[in-house]
């Protein structure tokens, strides 16, 4: 007589294969998982705690619901491919105290991509992060914002590892505390039809070592609806999301600053997009030609230095930021070099990977 286990034991059983057969068709992409199931079993000092049952039974159905959730998105992700693909570093300077500044290079990465498919969706997918292993403290900080467009409406899909500080101190007690557990990430999803956006936040728990370079392994997580939506109306002239509103900015900037004959900022109107389900401005404050800049991994010639100016239409909070794009070329309304201070005491700074990039 077959023995019949109870339906949990059956159930765990059937959740192991799965998991392992997946495991091993995804190879190393799945690695973080593996590793939080691993780790959240360990103590503090690296020593096995006991696990029950119903804890074991749990863990596992989230693993294979990852799993699969990563299956669906990679098929999703391969089909369509990218048409431009660009690699930064990250560096970044830390006030100690007024006037006092520290920096370090290499200190994690960010990704602008641009895909385009045979049905005409056209993505834009901006990714940046602060990597643990070489960041100051072990911060570890990462989003992404990511804008399709479809023949019918468009896509927004954003997410952010929460963060409050507003000290060195503040993050470093932080960045201390979440070595172990789970991390908090606030997402944002939008879908604009016409001149309507439907959207909300979401609330997602994630491992606490998951870094950008395992945004995939996020994405899984993140709900495919948000349980909270609202619905703005959205202006005349309205562009779909930040990365697109720059985009025609930048365009602009060229424009009247990408030669000697510089025409001036002030020419140039501000463009308004639309961002979780809030209105906001984004305006060129200046900008100057420049025919060579030098960064630390390369040097460009035709270069627009331009400063950005994003504010709020409803709280008119501000936030500025420093980019240097190219001008003609290759590098054409790309991004060389950006500066952007996130927190008073905060300096980051994103350097396009020439090498990575293949431009000569």
């Amino acid at each position: 007589m077959v023995p019949r286990f109870p339906l949990r034991t059956r159930a765990v059983a059937y959740s192991t294969i799965t998991l392992r057969t997946q495991l091993e068709s995804q190879g190393t992409t799945l690695a973080a998982t593996v590793e939080w199931m691993r780790r959240s079993h360990l103590t503090r000092r690296g020593e096995p705690t006991r696990i029950d049952g119903s804890s074991l039974f749990r863990r596992l159905w989230l693993a294979t619901a990852i799993v699969f959730c990563l299956v669906a998105f990679g098929s999703a992700s391969e089909s369509t491919p990218a048409v431009r693909e660009h690699l930064y570093t990250v560096n970044a300077k830390v006030r100690l105290i007024p006037l006092v500044w520290i920096g370090r290079d290499n200190i994690g990465g960010a990704r602008i991509t641009r895909r385009r498919d045979a049905s005409g969706r056209r993505t834009v997918e901006f990714l940046i992060g602060s990597d643990p292993v070489r960041a100051p403290r072990r911060i570890n900080r990462w989003g992404f914002i990511i804008e399709s467009v479809n023949p019918d409406n468009t896509e927004v899909l954003g997410a952010m590892k929460e963060s409050n500080e507003e000290t060195l101190e503040e993050a470093e007690a932080q960045s201390a505390g979440r070595d172990h557990g789970a991390s908090t990430f606030k997402a944002v999803r939008s879908t604009i039809s016409g001149s309507r956006a439907v959207g909300g936040t979401m609330t997602v728990r994630a491992p606490a070592n998951l870094t950008y370079r395992e945004i995939d392994l996020l994405l899984a997580l993140i709900p495919p609806k948000s349980p909270k939506v609202r619905t703005v109306e959205l202006p005349p002239g309205t562009q779909i999301g930040f990365l697109a509103a720059l985009d025609s900015l930048i365009d602009a900037s060229i424009d009247r600053c990408g030669s000697t004959e510089n025409t001036g900022a002030r020419q140039v109107s501000p463009v308004p997009y639309v961002y979780n389900q809030a209105l906001y401005d984004v305006s060129l404050s200046s900008c100057e030609y420049k025919p060579q800049l030098r960064t630390k991994t390369g040097t460009f010639s035709d270069v627009v230095d331009a400063r950005f100016e994003v504010r709020n239409q409803t709280t008119h909070y501000e936030t500025t930021f420093h980019l240097f794009v190219g001008a003609s070329g290759e590098v054409r309304g790309l991004p060389l070099r950006a500066i952007f201070r996130p927190r008073s005491w905060l300096e980051v700074e994103l350097v396009l990977d020439r090498s990575a990039a293949g431009i000569p």
